[in-house]
């Protein structure tokens, strides 16, 4: 039994045969409910057909499927100027939505299994796409007409270099446009201190006056910090030192096998540690913060853990795309079975630690037609060579997930949601209780966030006291968050914070255009004192080390 489990365990690591039987159970149980599903998939073969027919008499009728806002795969105008192309491409999407619209509607299954199913069901439907086919895709038809089949032996190129260099992955990005230090992640600071965990950063001022109290930011350790500082100009970092912040940047150490023990108080005590050796540099009695991703789940745990104490450490705090609240954490619930934890334990067992390209692989099938399917279109299809972008440089530049501490986010975080239960969580006896929490704090969510939902980033507001601002930023969990406001793109929305709930707020949201950073500067200008002489990095205490970005984050 226990060698079928593990045979099974290979073949299905996910649980998603498990997921599927469940579905077709539920369906065979109710045969009305299967009758009825078949009855309006062959209705709307009909209509198609109907369609398709007065189309080529000429007529104008409007198409009975239409693609979702943002998706991408049909923009080429061929997919509808052709009229065989648009009854494919119809005939794609009512199949799309009668599997969705079927598994949603058959009763006696679990939310969690109708979720999970969809989720499963959605990204098959999308790998069967017919853009993904060399003879239905209008653009791969096109240029291998154009270069006589050229682009196709160029993809072929591109697979077997991809299977050999890349883990068999399409290659989002050109790996050797950029260098960590060299063209990304090169504002110029000095490391300050180090431990076996992470490196302080303190990054050179670019003003002669400064705010007296410092901004330290505690980045994600699922990916690395500069994202937050890829070039000069969408860096965050430099946005915030050109407008007189003296910042400092946390820079975690990605860990191997001999750190499996390390833990989630681990990383929440060199958070603290760091902030107060910031403080102590810039000689002030506390610091602001300002965290991204799961770094926001870590402050708040941080700031939980202080109040008990009556220890101040951190004043104003900002939290970017970041979960607190994790009822409803999106699709990566799809990933989150109990067959996919055992899966993912087992393997982090045998490692000890949980491998940077598996997480990232997980962040990529949220977003599988833009990070996988169009990439394979234009890499074995088109033949184009992967693009040098620095989002994506930064994307594919994962990291490792400890043991202990991955075990512990995914249980606690995940799947029992233990952070907004008072002292359910404790930290060296110390309960964690969000209520205690007054910090005034400024929340950032981003309308298209598959990792971070701003309906449930927006619920961190109503677990904090202090004063909560909430805003809105336009796109998804990275493009919303880093978007400078030279770029003059986007927009935000701002209301105050309504207790009533997300949907109650987003009514009475005022919308702005560009981005939402110089609110965020007016915001923290109010809680960072006088102007002072600007700071070099490091004090004689805290000598300055190495050039920034340091050498934690070179770590491959």
């Amino acid at each position: 039994m226990d060698d079928d489990k593990t045979f099974m365990d290979l073949l299905d690591p996910l649980g998603i045969g498990k997921t599927t039987a469940a579905v077709w159970q539920a369906m065979l149980s109710d045969p009305e409910h299967l009758v009825r599903s078949q009855q309006r998939l062959a209705t709307a073969w009909v209509d198609l057909l109907q369609n398709v027919s007065q189309r080529a008499f000429g007529d104008d009728v409007k198409p009975l499927a239409k693609p979702e806002k943002g998706d991408k795969r049909f923009e080429d105008p061929r997919w509808n100027e052709i009229p065989a192309l648009d009854a494919l491409k119809q005939a794609y999407l009512i199949a799309t939505d009668a599997v969705l619209n079927s598994i949603s509607e058959t009763s006696g299954l679990e939310p969690t299994t109708v979720k999970r199913a969809r989720f499963f069901a959605k990204r098959f439907a999308d790998a069967m796409s017919p853009t993904n086919f060399a003879f239905f895709n209008p653009l791969v038809i096109e240029e291998t007409l154009r270069t006589g089949g050229e682009n196709l032996a160029k993809g072929m190129r591109n697979l077997l270099a991809d299977m050999e260099e890349n883990g068999g992955r399409p290659a989002l990005v050109d790996k050797s446009a950029f260098t960590v230090g060299g063209n990304v992640g090169i504002s110029p600071g000095n490391v300050v201190y180090r431990n076996a965990l992470c490196e302080l950063i303190q990054y050179a001022p670019s003003t002669e006056k400064v705010y007296a109290k410092p901004v330290v930011i505690i980045p994600p350790w699922i990916n690395k910090f500069y994202i937050l500082d890829l070039q000069p100009n969408n860096s965050f970092v430099r946005g915030l030192v050109d407008n007189g912040y003296t910042t400092f940047m946390i820079s975690w150490r990605n860990p191997d096998a001999s750190m499996r023990e390390t833990t989630m108080r681990d990383y929440l005590m060199q958070a603290i540690a760091c902030a107060r050796i910031a403080a102590e540099i810039c000689g002030t009695a506390d610091v602001n913060l300002t965290a991204y991703c799961i770094g926001g789940t870590l402050a708040a745990m941080a700031l939980a853990y202080l109040a008990k104490k009556g220890e101040r450490v951190f004043d104003g705090a900002t939290f970017l795309a970041s979960l607190i609240d994790f009822k409803d954490a999106g699709e990566i619930d799809a990933f989150l079975s109990e067959d996919a934890l055992a899966y993912i334990e087992k393997k982090m067992g045998e490692r000890g630690y949980l491998e940077g390209a598996e997480m990232s692989d997980t962040f990529n099938m949220l977003r599988d037609n833009d990070l996988i399917w169009s990439v394979a279109v234009n890499r074995y299809l088109l033949g184009k060579d992967a693009p040098a972008f620095d989002l994506l440089y930064w994307n594919r530049d994962s990291t490792r997930m400890p043991e202990a501490m991955h075990r512990y986010y995914l249980r606690n975080m995940y799947v029992e949601n233990n952070l907004v239960k008072p002292d359910v969580l404790e930290v060296d006896g110390v309960g964690i209780d969000l209520h205690r929490i007054e910090n005034d704090t400024y929340v950032v969510a981003t309308l298209e966030d598959h990792i971070a939902p701003w309906r449930s980033v927006y619920r961190a507001g109503e677990l904090f006291g202090g004063d909560v601002q909430f805003r809105l930023g336009h796109s998804g969990h990275i493009a919303g968050i880093v978007n400078p406001p030279e770029k003059k793109k986007g927009s935000w929305l701002s209301a105050p914070f309504d207790p009533q709930g997300p949907e109650a707020w987003l009514k009475s949201a005022q919308k702005h255009e560009g981005s939402w950073w110089p609110d965020w500067y007016a915001w923290l200008a109010k809680r960072s004192g006088a102007w002072v002489d600007a700071r070099t990095p490091g004090t004689e205490k805290y000598p300055a080390q190495e050039a920034a970005p340091g050498t934690y984050v070179l770590a491959k």
